[in-house]
Protein backbone atom coordinates (compact mmCIF):
# COMPACT_ATOMS: atom_id res chain seq x y z
CA UNK A 1 0.00 0.00 0.00
CA UNK A 2 1.39 3.40 -0.99
CA UNK A 3 1.94 5.97 1.70
CA UNK A 4 -0.28 9.03 1.40
CA UNK A 5 1.49 12.27 0.62
CA UNK A 6 1.00 14.76 3.44
CA UNK A 7 -1.07 17.76 2.44
CA UNK A 8 0.80 20.98 2.98
CA UNK A 9 -1.38 23.78 4.27
CA UNK A 10 -0.82 27.30 3.06
CA UNK A 11 -0.74 29.93 5.80
CA UNK A 12 -0.62 33.55 4.78
CA UNK A 13 1.35 36.03 6.91
CA UNK A 14 -0.80 38.53 8.79
CA UNK A 15 -3.92 36.35 8.93
CA UNK A 16 -5.10 35.05 12.29
CA UNK A 17 -5.54 31.34 12.93
CA UNK A 18 -7.37 29.63 15.79
CA UNK A 19 -5.61 26.79 17.58
CA UNK A 20 -7.66 24.77 20.07
CA UNK A 21 -6.01 24.55 23.49
CA UNK A 22 -6.10 21.15 25.24
CA UNK A 23 -8.52 21.34 28.19
CA UNK A 24 -6.01 19.81 30.61
CA UNK A 25 -4.00 23.07 30.58
CA UNK A 26 -6.84 24.85 32.38
CA UNK A 27 -6.57 22.62 35.46
CA UNK A 28 -2.80 22.01 35.25
CA UNK A 29 -1.91 25.70 35.50
CA UNK A 30 -1.95 27.22 38.96
CA UNK A 31 -1.73 30.85 37.79
CA UNK A 32 -2.71 32.86 34.74
CA UNK A 33 0.96 33.35 33.80
CA UNK A 34 1.59 29.61 33.99
CA UNK A 35 -1.45 28.98 31.75
CA UNK A 36 -0.15 31.47 29.19
CA UNK A 37 3.26 29.77 29.28
CA UNK A 38 1.68 26.33 28.72
CA UNK A 39 -0.33 27.64 25.77
CA UNK A 40 2.68 29.32 24.17
CA UNK A 41 4.75 26.16 24.61
CA UNK A 42 1.97 24.01 23.14
CA UNK A 43 1.63 26.23 20.06
CA UNK A 44 5.43 26.36 19.61
CA UNK A 45 5.64 22.54 19.74
CA UNK A 46 2.55 21.60 17.74
CA UNK A 47 2.41 24.48 15.23
CA UNK A 48 5.98 25.60 14.46
CA UNK A 49 6.17 29.05 12.92
CA UNK A 50 3.04 30.32 14.66
CA UNK A 51 3.07 33.00 17.37
CA UNK A 52 0.30 33.47 19.95
CA UNK A 53 -1.32 36.91 19.73
CA UNK A 54 -4.05 36.39 22.32
CA UNK A 55 -6.02 33.69 24.10
CA UNK A 56 -9.81 33.63 24.11
CA UNK A 57 -12.42 31.00 25.07
CA UNK A 58 -10.15 27.96 24.95
CA UNK A 59 -8.45 28.96 21.71
CA UNK A 60 -5.10 30.53 20.97
CA UNK A 61 -5.32 33.17 18.27
CA UNK A 62 -2.07 32.97 16.31
CA UNK A 63 -0.33 34.59 13.38
CA UNK A 64 2.22 33.00 11.08
CA UNK A 65 5.68 34.37 11.78
CA UNK A 66 7.33 35.71 8.67
CA UNK A 67 10.54 34.07 7.53
CA UNK A 68 13.45 36.50 7.24
CA UNK A 69 15.59 35.73 4.20
CA UNK A 70 19.01 37.34 4.15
Amino acid sequence: MAKKKQVEKVHKPGLEYEVAIPYCYTWMARTKQEYIGYVQGYVRASHPGFRVVRIEKGKAICVKEEQHHE
